[in-house]
């Protein structure tokens, strides 16, 4: 007589169940953001948002968005073995021609990874690596011409353990005009989904590593606040789901330390910063600022005027009603 087959205990069940996944959440979330939004939203790994450029290391605007857009195509597959491509109009944006993208990947290809690791001998150490395994760009300069990547050993790590990420709009990452405003815009981004605390907190001298300021470039603390803050939140407050604001620590008149906090905004100024990220560049410094004068209102404007310049001194010289329309 044959044995009847063990039935499988409620245990094992369980633990099948609870198997974890290939990878963790954060590549999860950016599968489904590839599928669901066609890459208009791009899920960046939280620990390559709060990295730390090297002292001296300052990468501009544009590489800073090249990263991020690098990201977004290789989507969930980013922690993979595997070689993605992306083709030059892609990373270029509004931008007319692709001269300029050799020396965007340079900059990308200098970021390095400061990760806490274990030592072949079992002792905390400190890993530093590079973002990518191979880089490489075709020379044709055609709108289909790509740019073929893969990334690093130690990068696939991170994106295959993250857990963490920043839900970004692609067409607010093509929006900004200031490195520093899209580098708190991904903070932002990362720190505002938290329930409890959307706050970073450090330093001057943390806050300038996160920025990536260059040497002695704003040592002022007037001008620090100025030309990276001040013109970050014009730019943050007008095109995110999201305002910045912040509140300085001082010890006696100097300032030593910066809380940022990231607050969300009411859905019906989510949905116009939304609106003004697809509009065209030209006029957004003028939306933002509030200075947009219609064509219409000009016109009225200067009939007015003319109307007032011609108006005459006493009735006997009233020469016509005419006054030209415009």
């Amino acid at each position: 007589m044959s044995e009847k087959p063990r039935a499988r205990s409620a245990k094992v069940d369980g633990a099948a169940k609870r198997k974890k996944p290939d990878v963790a959440l954060t590549m999860r979330v950016a599968h489904e953001a590839a599928r669901a939004h066609e890459g208009r939203e791009i899920v960046k790994a939280g620990e390559l948002v709060d990295i730390k450029f090297r002292s001296g290391q300052s990468p501009s605007l544009a590489a800073r968005r090249t990263l991020s857009l690098l990201i977004g195509k290789a989507a969930g597959d980013a922690w993979k073995d595997t070689v993605h491509r992306i083709t030059k109009r892609e990373l270029r944006g509004e931008h007319k021609g692709n001269e300029r993208i050799g020396s965007w990947l340079d900059e990308v290809a200098a970021i390095r990874l400061t990760l806490p690791t274990i030592s072949s001998r079992g002792r905390t150490a400190i890993e530093r690596a590079g973002l990518f395994a191979l880089l490489t760009e075709e020379t044709e300069e055609g709108d289909d011409s790509w740019v073929e990547f893969q990334f690093s050993p130690a990068a696939r790590r991170v994106f295959g353990d993250s857990g963490m990420y920043a839900r970004l709009n692609r067409a607010a990452l093509l929006a900004f005009e200031s490195k520093y405003s899209i580098t708190l815009y991904e903070l932002g981004s990362l720190l505002v989904g938290r329930k409890y605390d959307q706050t970073w907190r450090g330093t001057i001298p943390e806050l300038r590593a996160k920025l990536g300021i260059e040497g002695d470039k704003y040592r002022d603390w007037t001008d620090l606040r100025r030309f990276t803050l001040e013109a970050a939140k014009a730019e943050i407050d007008h095109l995110a789901h999201f305002d910045l604001t912040w509140q300085e620590k001082r010890q006696g008149r100097k300032v030593t330390e910066i809380e940022l906090r990231f607050l969300l905004k009411e859905p019906d100024d989510m949905n116009e910063a939304s609106r003004e990220c697809e509009r065209v560049k030209v006029g957004r410094k003028a939306r933002r600022q509030k200075t947009v004068e219609t064509v219409e209102a000009r016109s009225s404007a200067l009939r007015d005027r003319l109307m007032e310049d011609l108006r005459p001194e006493s009735p006997g010289d009233y020469l016509g009603d005419e006054i030209p329309e415009f």
